[in-house]
């Protein structure tokens, strides 16, 4: 069989050319996002660039809700199924999107998910506690500065009470960024840095840190960090793309659901704070429990592999 396009390239060389689609991707989203804006609303590019900008207006709401769609489409989807394309023959079998986990996994990912929030709520106070230097004082306050903006557009997006809201908000910060998101980072950078430095591990963590850095949530680094280890090894576990997608899309589609429910006046809870404790035993068990059900996953991918062969 023919070998792909670009299969001959080093792991770094593909590596760059991913980062190259990425940064293609980026550009096209921000000019296609004023493009949809100035045909939209009729008018030019400063008062598009106006309206993208102002998180106040409620008219900017949908407009920046379409540029986020388009952004995640176009900054991790495309790249990442381009360069699966080109790096071997069959994208799907690249990133392991033939196998389907077994309904045992999706049910112990399901159970991980719930029992680690206390835990990632904990990472979440951690972070926040974070201190620069006074040498970097300046740094610090640009940090919360961007991340008290994109706490605004967040709260901004989850405030719907009808269910065609709740609707695209699932599709936008859930569906589409779990897809995304973990065929750029588990699927490629992840596999490139193994082939890279020749330790899965390591690959792991560097992705993670990736996937937590290009957020520009400072504040939210640990966590998000966190699930992008959780996410990296039950993808080596599983060898398959579904079981991080699953896992990735139950922890944003949560916050999109607790947001909608409250909204709705059917529970009263804030999504920032849902599933956080300061009892120092629920903590432990949070993590306890989740490591004992994430060592579950591995011993039964173990056993269906096994099986397999």
């Amino acid at each position: 069989m023919k070998n792909a396009l670009l299969s001959h390239l080093s792991p770094v060389a593909k590596i760059f050319f991913v980062l190259m689609l990425v940064t293609i991707g980026l550009m096209l989203a921000v000019l296609g996002g004023l493009l949809l804006t100035m045909i939209q609303y009729h008018t030019d590019m400063a008062k598009a660039v106006l309206l993208l900008s102002s998180i106040n207006d409620p008219a900017s709401i949908p407009l920046l809700k379409e540029l986020q769609i388009l952004q995640s489409v176009l900054l991790f989807i495309v790249p990442a199924l381009i360069a699966g394309m080109l790096f071997e023959q069959g994208t799907a079998g690249y990133f392991g999107m033939k196998i389907l986990p077994a309904g045992q996994i999706l049910l112990l990912i399901l159970v991980i998910m719930m029992v680690s929030l206390p835990l990632i709520n904990w990472m979440v106070s951690l972070n926040e506690m974070m201190k620069l230097p006074a040498a970097f004082a300046g740094i610090e306050q640009w940090m919360k500065d961007a991340e008290d903006q994109a706490s605004q557009v967040t709260e901004k997006f989850l405030d719907v009470q009808s269910f065609g809201g709740f609707a695209v908000n699932m599709l936008m910060i859930a569906i589409i960024p779990a897809i995304g998101e973990e065929l750029l980072f588990r699927g490629l950078f992840q596999r490139l840095l193994g082939e890279w430095f020749r330790n899965v591990h390591v690959a792991i963590f560097v992705a993670a840190f990736l996937f937590a850095a290009i957020h520009l949530q400072f504040y939210g680094l640990l966590p998000r960090m966190m699930l992008g280890v959780m996410f990296g090894y039950l993808y080596l576990w599983t060898g398959t793309i579904w079981a991080p997608v699953f896992a990735h899309f139950l922890n944003n589609g949560a916050a999109v659901l607790v947001s909608y429910l409250s909204n709705t006046g059917v529970i009263h809870a804030d999504y920032e704070n849902f599933g956080s404790t300061d009892n120092v035993f629920l903590i432990t068990g949070s993590v306890v429990f989740t490591g004992m059900l994430l060592y579950g996953i591995f011993m039964m991918s173990r056993r269906i592999i096994k099986n397999e062969e």
